[in-house]
């Protein structure tokens, strides 16, 4: 039995509104000293996140580029998207190794681990655009 593209959309967007609201409870955390359990919600997002690109949204976006469909901005907007994705996941890889001492900081942790909250918040709002944008504009 096929799914078909809209409800794996639709299942990848309650995944992306679960890790984000789990990002945000991480943060919360942090804030209040629980440094090491915001640690494993991260990185446990991250790993799922990572999970989700590959088996979504990388297909899809080799989809789209293949046949853009005829939508004003899109496809810059599912690039943007997809580069910001990145960049997060290089923060984050960044920030696990020099918290583990691999590197030397190169920015201050804090800084790397806001603006990596704030790359992640910005691509998940193009996210729901896009996904608003494919399925019910």
């Amino acid at each position: 039995m096929a799914i078909d593209i809209r409800t794996l959309a639709t299942t990848n967007l309650v995944v992306q509104l679960v890790l984000i609201a789990l990002v945000l409870g991480a943060v919360y955390l942090a804030r209040r000293g629980r440094v090491t359990r915001h640690c494993i919600i991260v990185r446990g997002a991250v790993v799922v996140q990572v999970i989700t690109i590959f088996a979504v949204m990388l297909p899809s976006l080799l989809g789209y580029i293949e046949n853009v469909p005829p939508i004003p901005f899109l496809y810059p907007e599912l690039l943007i998207h997809h580069i910001l994705g990145l960049v997060l996941i290089a923060i984050f890889v960044y920030v696990n190794l020099e918290v583990g001492r691999v590197i030397p900081p190169l920015i201050k942790r804090k800084t790397a681990m806001r603006t990596a909250l704030v790359v992640w918040l910005i691509t998940i709002v193009l996210g729901i655009n896009i996904y608003l944008t494919l399925y019910y504009g």
